[in-house]
C-alpha cells in the first residue's frame, strides 16, 4: 500500500499540461447561440376535405357520405 501512495506522490515530468493566457480563454464565446422555439407549424398540415361528396344527380346509396363539414351547417333532414 505505501509502494502505491509513493507511486501516486511522485512527480512526473510532462504530468502537468500549459495553461493559456487570461486573454484567450476570456475571448471565447459560444460556438452557436441557443434558438427559441417556434410555434407557427400549422402550415405543413394537408387540408381537413371539407364540402360536399355527392351532387344533385349522382347515384347515391344507403350509407354514402353527402358532405363533411366542421360545424352544423347542414342540417340532417328533408329540404
Amino acid at each position: 500500500m505505501a509502494a502505491l501512495a509513493s507511486l501516486l506522490m511522485r512527480p512526473r515530468a510532462g504530468f502537468l499540461v500549459s495553461c493559456q493566457t487570461p486573454a484567450v480563454l476570456s475571448c471565447r464565446g459560444a460556438s452557436k447561440k441557443a434558438g427559441g422555439s417556434s410555434k407557427n407549424l400549422g402550415g405543413k398540415s394537408p387540408g381537413h376535405r371539407y364540402g360536399f361528396k355527392k351532387q344533385d344527380g349522382d347515384f347515391v346509396r344507403a350509407g354514402n357520405i353527402l358532405a363533411t363539414q366542421r360545424l352544423m351547417r347542414w342540417h340532417p333532414g328533408a329540404h
